[in-house]
């Protein structure tokens, strides 16, 4: 197999699994309850708050 198709099976492989771990809600956390705590404890722990909206109208 070339190298080119092994990076290609791995791109699709990946994107595959993200877009499965995303509609099973896998990464879904539980904690904190609003935007302002999800904010605070983002800054505290210097990490990036990623904010997932839904909506199934």
């Amino acid at each position: 197999m070339r190298p080119e198709n092994r990076t290609n099976r791995l791109v699709v492989l990946s994107l595959l699994a993200a877009f499965v771990f995303g509609v099973t809600g896998a990464a879904v956390a539980a904690e904190p309850a609003n935007f302002a705590e999800a904010l605070a404890k983002a800054a505290q722990e210097n990490k990036v708050l990623v904010v997932d909206f839904y909506t199934d109208w």
